[in-house]
């Protein structure tokens, strides 16, 4: 974390203005990176009070600490000790601080037709993604049987597998759902203009200083961006791809992004970029894009009521909505097909 630097740059502008006796109030960029959720997580906001701004950004700071205590994957947290209690197969409390983040995982389960599937977590482990150690032959039992949101029943607030191989990992919807509450915490103290930037996954509203907020969509095969969009007002750009947790095995790249019809790291697509107003929805439809865009990316965004998005295949070529066509300014002269 670079926490001590950024409040020794808001103590000297407060001190300059007191030298000078009487400042006119203006307004400050204010800039906060953490490191959370295994990402820099960059916190941009618009303020003429820089006291306020530094008690927020310690708020802040606060809460996605707690936010990983509750739902981290594999290191202790309420999220893993709820998996180990559901491997009893008996109704077990579901804590508070994962009952919106199981009720939204079941809902776009359901949307996506099962293609977004956090019940994959202990498949997720055996692949290696968890703590390095890979299990090829846990992953194949798994993947012969896989399990899904249904085999998780409800009673009220207890809940009950009925797959010995459920595991919930949140790793498609946990970043979203931070960004919403970190929206909302910034909206709630009178924050108007901001960007939430987490790995390159972000919230913005507002503007900088009267003019859009420019950023970027990672080229998923080199440094840099393969597209560009100016952004005013409340906007969530997410995008999901086979670059930042991967490693070779055999002749192929394994990644993350499991497609829960075969077990296997998804193939076909190499990123997924979605633009919605809401970052749950924008972090969720980007990995059940990343899973099957190429195909299903019509279907897809009829299904979760989305109308921007890009996909990337693993051949350079990018598919894109006609909306999100008309908004971006794309860089590579790849084969690019325009859909409605």
């Amino acid at each position: 974390m670079h926490r001590a630097a950024s409040h020794r740059l808001i103590a000297l502008s407060l001190l300059a203005c007191a030298a000078l006796g009487g400042c006119e109030r203006r307004s400050h960029l204010v800039e906060q990176h953490l490191l959370e959720f295994g990402t820099l997580i960059e916190i941009t906001l618009i303020t003429a009070d820089l006291n306020h701004a530094d008690v927020l950004l310690r708020e802040i700071e606060s809460r996605l600490r707690a936010y990983r205590d509750q739902w981290h994957a594999w290191e202790d947290s309420d999220l893993t000790r709820l998996n180990r209690a559901l491997q009893s197969g008996k109704p077990v409390a579901v804590p508070a601080s994962l009952r919106e983040l199981i009720s939204l995982s079941r809902y776009y389960h359901a949307l996506s037709d099962g293609l977004f599937n956090p019940a994959l977590g202990r498949l997720v482990a055996a692949h290696g993604f968890h703590d390095g150690e890979v299990d090829t032959v846990l992953a194949a039992a798994i993947a012969r049987d896989i399990p899904d949101m249904r085999d998780l029943e409800f009673d009220g607030e207890r809940a009950r597998s009925r797959h010995a191989q459920l595991q919930l990992d949140f790793g498609g919807i946990a970043k979203g759902y931070a960004v919403g509450l970190i929206g909302d915490y910034l909206d709630a103290n009178g924050i108007g203009d901001y960007v939430i930037n987490a790995g390159g996954d972000l919230q913005t509203a507002g503007n900088r200083f009267g003019r859009p907020w420019r950023v970027g969509i990672q080229n998923p095969f080199a440094p840099g961006a393969i597209a560009r969009i100016h952004l005013e007002g409340r906007h969530s750009l997410f995008t999901s791809g086979n670059y930042a947790r991967r490693f070779r095995r055999g002749g192929e790249i394994a990644h993350h992004i499991i497609d829960p019809r075969s077990g296997e790291s998804a193939r076909g697509q190499s990123s997924a970029t979605v633009l919605a107003n809401d970052p749950v929805l924008a972090d969720v439809a980007a990995t059940a894009l990343m899973i099957d865009g190429q195909r299903k990316a019509h279907d897809l965004a009829l299904s979760l009521g989305i109308e921007d998005f890009l996909v990337v295949s693993d051949r350079r070529e990018i598919l894109v909505s006609r909306s999100f066509a008309e908004k971006l300014e794309i860089s590579p002269q790849w084969s690019t097909k325009i859909v409605n």
